[in-house]
């Protein structure tokens, strides 16, 4: 069972993955799930990005990280822009929206993309999606976008899996690994954990410094990592629900992770994981 800390710990949670979007791009999402086979009917929470917020707030969730994604070339602008307005429409609200930005590799000048949303529009998080996009994490064009994450300390999250279900197998992991390598200051998120490899994106997350990983579901299906995983990789693993896309609440996932993590958790690890790691993270962004 869930130690009396665990319990307590259901409030003040950060979710790192959350998706708050502008309503066209969002109904688009959902119809994307549905000519897929993927019933959005069945997902925990409406699409409108106030009403989330105040689901979640009411689940014990103070802080989210929203994060766009670039379908194709010159669209991350305009994505990034609507971020930053509803960041600045949100502030005061009951839950706070730490805004994500994005890029894609076919933009014209990728750095440059970035640079404004960091620098101008104060957006904290850079969101990579790398089957929306059609490309991968090694993709050479994302070197200078990679380069300045690391010079920044830009947390960068990165869903590495080109399946229509949002999966993951052990071979898209590789070129995560490769970036891992060639930018070893680049903080560098492993959105849903690699589901379903998610126990090799747990050993690269053992075996690099610079690697995380976010333990976000993949619609109705959770990660599950073990009592010891999570006590040993403490620090590197964050939380994520994938509101609104999501068939599970925060509640439902919560309840689920302090069950794996059983009295043999130390609370200060499981702190790092609901709220610890993802604040220092985006402490640490040097803008």
């Amino acid at each position: 069972m869930p130690n009396d800390a665990h319990r307590d710990a259901h409030r003040d949670v950060v979710d790192a993955h959350v998706h708050l979007l502008p309503p066209r791009l969002q109904a688009a999402i959902r119809g994307f799930f549905d000519r897929n086979g993927i019933d959005s009917g069945r997902f925990a929470y409406p699409a409108d990005a106030a009403a989330v917020c105040d689901r979640l707030a009411a689940e014990g969730v103070s802080e989210v990280w929203s994060l766009p994604y670039a379908r194709r070339p010159g669209s991350a602008e305009d994505l990034n822009k609507s971020m930053a307005s509803l960041v600045a429409a949100r502030r005061g609200g009951p839950v706070r929206v730490i805004g994500g930005c994005t890029v894609h590799p076919g933009d014209d000048r990728p750095l440059t993309v970035l640079r404004s949303a960091v620098e101008d529009m104060g957006l904290r998080v850079l969101k990579l999606h790398c089957s929306v996009g059609d490309f991968t994490p090694d993709d050479p064009r994302l070197d200078p976008v990679w380069g300045y994450a690391a010079e920044v300390a830009l947390p960068v999250v990165l869903h590495a899996g080109h399946a229509p279900d949002g999966h993951t197998d052990d071979a898209e992991l590789e070129p995560v690994a490769e970036v891992a390598r060639r930018h070893p200051e680049a903080r560098v998120i492993i959105a849903h954990c690699g589901h379903t490899a998610s126990a090799a994106a747990l050993r690269l997350v053992a075996a690099h410094e610079n690697v995380y990983a976010d333990l976000t579901p993949v619609i109705h299906r959770p990660v599950r990592p073990t009592a010891a995983e999570l006590t040993a990789l403490a620090g590197k693993l964050l939380f994520g629900s994938d509101a609104p896309n999501t068939g599970l609440t925060e509640t439902q996932l919560l309840d689920g992770l302090a069950g794996l993590a059983g009295p043999e958790v130390p609370p200060e690890a499981w702190a790092a994981l609901i709220r610890g790691t993802a604040r220092r993270l985006v402490r640490d962004v040097r803008v």
